[in-house]
């Protein structure tokens, strides 16, 4: 009987420690190193996907957001030079039903300033829009849009402060 309680006392140990050697976290493959961090690596239409997954806008002004991703709008309404820009994600309200716009643009070395100046322009294009039409509060979102550098990227946020909040969060989660 003593043997068949030391047989079963080693199996349950042996089970216990290959159980927790198996769902051990490794640190290093828990963390990852800034240095092995690159821009290509981050794909920006995610974070967007992300924000607008979180923040708090009615159904009509989510269901009215669309990829603007045509080259004839984004440089006639937004002001943008694509040649230099790497990457884009523009995402717009039609602002029918409210305004909800997220840009995020990396653009090449040397040109974030003329890319804050447009995306200044398209705010000022939104606040002119919004200032006879002002549905959900959309002129007063539009004036306290943010404009702002974030590693190599600038950012547009169109939201509203809760909203912005919660974006910056999300944003500043994905950056090193």
């Amino acid at each position: 009987m003593k043997e068949k309680l030391l047989k079963i006392a080693a199996l349950a140990l042996a089970l216990i420690l290959v159980f927790c050697s198996c769902s051990r976290i490794d640190p290093e493959d828990e963390e990852t190193n800034p240095e092995e961090f690159s821009w290509e690596m981050l794909d920006i239409s995610l974070v967007v996907d992300g924000i607008y997954a979180k923040i708090d806008i009615s159904r009509l002004t989510s269901s009215s957001v669309s990829i603007i991703d045509d080259k004839t709008t984004l440089t006639e309404q937004y002001y943008l030079n694509l040649d230099n820009i790497i990457t884009y994600e523009v995402r717009s309200a039609d602002g029918k039903y409210g305004v909800a716009d997220v840009i995020i643009i990396r653009p090449k070395e040397g040109f974030a300033n003329e890319v804050m100046d447009a995306l200044e322009m398209r705010k000022d294009d939104r606040i002119n829009e919004f200032l006879n039409y002002d549905v959900y509060d959309s002129y007063a979102i539009a004036l306290e849009a943010e404009i702002y550098q974030a590693g190599e990227l600038i950012v547009m946020l169109m939201l509203s402060d809760e909203n912005k909040a919660v974006a910056k969060e999300l944003i500043d989660y994905y950056l090193p």
